[in-house]
């Protein structure tokens, strides 16, 4: 079965979005966290709100597609 795609669609323009304003937020908690608290529950909230913006950030560049340098030889051939 073949998928019919029309060859004049225009690409997607995946321009920086809302990331650099999430950039900015993430970078504004971590230098009032690490002037004003000791370690505690917040920084491991801080911590976890970096690293679900990081993954949605890679989600969202990559069209959350695998690139094929990740693959390995067998899913490049179809088998598992």
């Amino acid at each position: 079965m073949q998928i019919d795609h029309d060859p004049d669609e225009p690409k997607l323009d995946r321009g920086p979005g809302p990331w650099k304003a999430v950039l900015a937020v993430i970078v504004f908690a971590w230098i009032w966290y690490l002037y004003f608290q000791p370690f505690n529950w917040p920084s491991i909230a801080l911590g976890l709100l970096t690293g679900a913006g990081v993954v949605a950030w890679a989600i969202d560049i990559t069209g959350n597609k695998i690139p094929d340098s990740w693959r390995g030889k067998a899913s490049r051939s179809g088998r598992p």
